[in-house]
């Protein structure tokens, strides 16, 4: 059976409003939800953190639901209109693989969190990373990207994926590497434009899983 790979967070899942609560409470600051619609963390850390790595690290702890309160906050997320329609048509003939920077210790969490926004989880995969690959990138030892790389070439070698779907332009660097026939850009157009996915190796770039 061929099979489709999809990202979760901001692909099939919406964690603005959690993104946003997170960094609310670890800058002990009100900051906009047009700033964290509009930069990614790497920005807003440098306008109210000054660059402070340990705030990022905060910042991702409480996210990864590793901190205490961070798992509360999984209740602000919401679907992503017409998502799970849509994976739910495609498990009936295609292996589905969620592929997810979440970690290890987020798996129940996050299964039924798919399953309450009805996303399928029988018969699919959830590749997570470990909690090791996030402290190799608080040590500078690896880079997410690279990390994604990895991940998606061990789901290669298991698996005959046609399909990939995903709402961050930088992942495709590591998915056109590889001969999958359909690599798809959910465009995010607070921050990227459909060029962003297209150069880094989208095949297509769509607006809403509507289109799909």
């Amino acid at each position: 059976m061929d099979a489709i790979v999809v990202d979760i967070d901001d692909t099939l899942i919406d964690t603005e409003r959690r993104r946003h609560a997170a960094w609310c409470l670890v800058l002990d600051r009100e900051i906009s939800m047009h700033e964290v619609r509009l930069h990614g963390s790497q920005e807003i850390l440098k306008r109210y953190a000054f660059s402070d790595g340990r705030v990022l690290k905060k910042f991702w702890m409480l996210t990864l639901c590793i901190e205490e309160g961070g798992a509360d906050l999984l209740e602000l997320d919401s679907p992503i209109p017409h998502a799970s329609k849509v994976l739910q048509n495609w498990s009936k003939n295609h292996k589905l693989i969620y592929l997810t920077g979440r970690t290890e210790n987020m798996r129940q969490l996050t299964l039924d969190e798919l399953r309450s926004f009805g996303f399928p989880t029988k018969d699919t995969d959830l590749e997570m990373f470990t909690l090791n690959d996030w402290v190799n990138f608080f040590s500078s030892q690896s880079s997410v990207l690279e990390t994604r790389s990895e991940m998606f070439s061990r789901i290669l070698n298991r698996h005959n994926v046609i399909r990939v779907v995903d709402d961050y332009p930088g992942f495709f660097v590591a998915y056109r590497k590889h001969p999958v026939p359909d690599k798809v850009g959910l465009l995010r157009k607070t921050r990227f434009s459909p060029q962003d996915y297209l150069n880094n190796g989208a095949t297509r770039v769509i607006e809403s899983w509507a289109q799909l």
